[in-house]
């Protein structure tokens, strides 16, 4: 081997780099978007999570409790009325709706019964003194954190008394079924939008890209066909494949490892479909900017972070940086997951998730139409 023929070989690469300027930005641009994204979903910890306080107490000592909840934890509201705070558990609004009696204090209150070894006074909290705690566990990782902050505020508050707590914590679950429910009954959900997401991404990608290269396209386009019915047929041909997917993914995940479906298997259905149709609209839209295959593979990064990151996967959307969570809503996925976990954890039907299907169905109408636009422009090219 000699090195000059080497080192004409790199040098022979490092000027084609040069002279293709979106593949050096998409190589010096993904791994910083990756650092990032990386970071802030994985770097923070769950803050300014919403809960609702009932302070039903005649007392001074409720607000001396909730003086002791960490404010940046727990993000609180107040109210009066206990119905109105857990209907607004109930439909999601919120995570927990703390309630403390009007006999809060009166069951607390002190009763010098002698002196520690600092002459403070020795309190004995009566038995049966209680906070009651309606939660929504069908987030797991936000239930905890909202069940950790209560509970040390109830050791804060005790220590501040200079006695060990005397308070209980009763806990009741806005959805009984999912009490129990298991981490992983949380991400499946999210692993089939992302699944399907992906898959159908690059499936629609590398198959668009693919028949430009070969021909295939152009020949399709001197065809009486127009662009909307060349999109539309391939959104059709895409949608039922994504859901042979969506079946099987769900079977497994049924099969193996025995997830929880509260609610209907075929409304979960219709919304993996739906995701795919923006997934493949997405594809269809991305593949015009792409004159080969390699190209096309080097936009995955700017579809795979943002959605394996800030839809709600692993981290859930509401525990992301307040600022960071609009352009999570910016994501098809994000809804469609947030929709899969109401269905299969909550056991929601259209009437609550009539949202989430218009809006996944914008979405497809957006993209289908940008899809189009391109494809037109590029005839015209």
């Amino acid at each position: 081997m000699k090195m000059s023929r080497i080192l004409a070989v790199t040098k022979k690469q490092f000027l084609t780099i040069k002279h293709d300027k979106r593949t050096l930005v998409l190589m010096l641009l993904s791994p910083v978007m990756a650092m990032l994204i990386f970071g802030f979903a994985f770097g923070t910890s769950p803050k300014h999570l919403q809960v609702i306080i009932v302070n039903q107490d005649k007392g001074s000592l409720a607000g001396e409790y909730i003086s002791k909840i960490d404010h940046e934890v727990l993000s609180i509201s107040d109210s009066s009325d206990v119905f109105a705070s857990k209907n607004k558990i109930t439909s999601g609004d919120k995570i927990a709706a703390i309630i403390f009696p009007s006999t809060f204090s009166a069951d607390a209150s002190p009763s010098v019964a002698g002196y520690s070894t600092n002459k403070s006074p020795i309190i004995k909290p009566a038995k049966g003194t209680h906070i009651e705690v309606f939660l929504d566990t069908t987030n797991q990782q936000l239930s905890s954190v909202v069940s950790q902050a209560i509970g040390q505020a109830g050791q804060d508050f005790a220590k501040s008394k200079g006695v060990k707590t005397g308070i209980s914590i009763d806990v009741s679950y806005a959805f009984e079924k999912t009490k129990d429910a298991r981490y992983i009954d949380f991400f499946v959900p999210g692993i089939m939008a992302f699944a399907i997401t992906l898959f159908t991404t690059i499936l629609t990608l590398l198959a668009f890209v693919g028949e430009r290269v070969t021909g295939t396209f152009d020949r399709l386009r001197v065809t009486p066909a127009t662009e909307a019915e060349i999109v539309v047929g391939y959104e059709i041909a895409f949608g039922v494949i994504a859901a042979i997917q969506g079946a099987l993914i769900l079977t497994v995940a049924l099969l193996v490892y025995n997830i929880m479906v509260v609610g209907s298997i075929a409304l979960a259905m219709l919304f993996v479909i739906l995701v795919a149709i923006d997934a493949q609209a997405i594809g269809i839209l991305i593949s015009s900017a792409a004159k080969r295959e390699s190209q096309a593979v080097q936009f995955l990064p700017f579809i795979i972070f943002p959605i394996f990151l800030l839809s709600g996967i692993f981290v859930a959307v509401k525990s992301l940086p307040l600022w960071l969570q609009p352009f999570s809503n910016l994501l098809p996925p994000t809804w469609g997951i947030e929709a899969l976990r109401d269905v299969m954890l909550r056991g929601w039907g259209l009437e609550h998730l009539w949202p989430h299907v218009l809006v996944l169905v914008g979405f497809a109408i957006f993209f289908t139409l940008l899809a189009i636009f391109s494809l037109k422009r590029s005839r015209n090219q």
